[in-house]
């Protein structure tokens, strides 16, 4: 049997969940975990879930289910907004300037 790897995490709720998960879907999986690092390096070993080759779509669509994998379909959707953000922050920003500028000018002009 050949196992492919869905789903890696070094939080150990998650590996709870996904086991439970897995377990109570029948789906065929199992758990690697790496060696503990040596001192001085990541703390944290990650733990792989590999899953049977043949039960690979369930395990993603339970991982899409329950919010742990993410597909995004409209990626370019979301780029188009970013240079948008970025027009309104400049705007908002030279509308600061602008006040700042009208109130110092209005309080040290004592004639008006």
């Amino acid at each position: 049997m050949r196992y492919i790897t869905v789903y890696t995490t070094t939080d150990k709720s998650e590996v709870s969940v996904l086991k439970s998960l897995f377990e109570k879907s029948k789906i065929d999986f199992q758990l690697q975990e790496e060696k503990p690092p040596p001192a001085g390096e990541r703390p944290i070993p990650e733990k792989r879930f590999q899953v049977n080759e043949k039960d690979r779509e369930k395990a993603r669509e339970i991982l899409h289910e329950t919010g742990y994998l993410r597909v995004q379909t409209h990626q370019n959707q979301s780029t188009s907004r970013k240079p948008m953000k970025r027009w309104i922050f400049l705007f908002l920003a030279a509308l600061i300037l602008v006040l700042v500028i009208l109130l110092i000018t209005w309080f040290m002009n004592p004639d008006i």
